[in-house]
């Protein structure tokens, strides 16, 4: 019956339809219907996997972001088994700079993820609609990125999609939070899915060894970082070709230019560590991302010292200057 008075409601144009035929019909005006005890408020993005949508936990009365499997997707047990990882990787971790998960669960055989819904904007968002950051900013978020990573790697945790579209800055805060752990896997060569080796990630942000199918470790991670942070300090990534095949090629054999021909302003020590983790070899990297929060410490006290002595100097001649145009007017 309530379907009934639903449909009628949607011909007589009193709600508009944005048919999703795993969800059952409404309880509210205006909301795209219901998930188990959640209430689907609105869309707020949808990728190869699924759909992410704002709802409202009835239970327990708090908004939440609600991630559903397209049912097509769910069809196949191993994308199911995926989506599960996912979700399993994610609520294993308990980090201010890792998003929260608050439920794993089937609705009707449809598998979702509720996590904490975020204010705010991704990084790749960010990063085209606002001015670019300074090293102050980059060495912020660099050092919250790299503690999250550090927390999922001691949890035996691979995150192995490291992207600016995967890192959400708060609203209000500038507090960085991880997402989508749906590549996360515990330190193994072997698609554990398909049973053969695979190259997963996306192309831009992909350390060698993952465009090679390597076994891999926490350093794949700390090279995509370093993308990441080589993006931030010149507008784009280290390395582009016109194909995906051709960007493999590129990560594994040519090298990033370096940062301080295309941004002068980026100190020295921070464009030299970024290039250490953009190193081709694993071994020549940080050796892990708690070394590399170390080592981002010694970068930043140098930057600062550096910046401070800059300011200084500039402040001598600008008052010197100033003695001088009192002492003769005619200057």
């Amino acid at each position: 019956m309530r379907f009934l008075v639903f449909l009628l409601r949607v011909f007589s144009g009193a709600v508009s339809l944005m048919f999703f035929d795993f969800l059952s019909p409404p309880t509210n005006d205006g909301d795209l219907g219901t998930l188990g005890h959640y209430r689907v408020i609105s869309e707020l993005g949808r990728g190869g996997m699924g759909y992410v949508f704002q709802a409202l936990d009835t239970k327990l009365k708090r908004s939440v972001a609600l991630k559903v499997m397209n049912p097509k997707v769910a069809s196949s047990r191993n994308n199911q088994k995926r989506f599960v990882r996912e979700a399993r990787a994610m609520a294993a971790l308990h980090h201010d700079n890792v998003v929260t998960i608050f439920e794993v669960g089937k609705s009707d055989n449809t598998p979702f993820i509720a996590m904490e819904m975020l204010k705010g904007q991704t990084l790749e968002q960010r990063n085209e609609s606002e001015q670019p950051l300074n090293y102050q900013q980059i060495i912020d978020y660099a050092r919250q990125i790299a503690n999250g990573l550090a927390f999922a790697h001691e949890k035996g945790i691979i995150h192995r999609d490291i992207k600016p579209a995967n890192i959400w800055i708060e609203e209000g805060t500038d507090r960085i939070k991880i997402l989508d752990f749906g590549l996360a896997l515990t330190s193994t060569p072997l698609d554990q899915l398909s049973g053969k080796l695979a190259v997963i990630g996306t192309p831009g942000y992909l350390s060698p060894e993952q465009a090679r199918s390597e076994p891999l470790d926490d350093r794949c991670d700390l090279y995509s970082l370093g993308a990441v942070l080589y993006e931030l300090c010149t507008g784009s990534i280290p390395v582009l070709a016109k194909s995906i095949p051709g960007q493999l090629v590129s990560i594994i054999a040519k090298r990033a230019k370096p940062i301080n021909q295309l941004n002068s302003e980026i100190p020295k020590e921070l464009c030299d560590l970024v290039h250490q983790l953009l190193r081709k070899e694993p071994r020549s990297r940080p050796k892990s991302a708690v070394s590399f929060c170390e080592q981002l410490d010694q970068v930043e006290m140098a930057c600062d010292a550096k910046s401070g002595i800059a300011i200084a100097i500039n402040n001598l001649q600008k008052g010197l200057s100033d003695i001088a145009r009192k002492k003769d007017p005619a200057k």
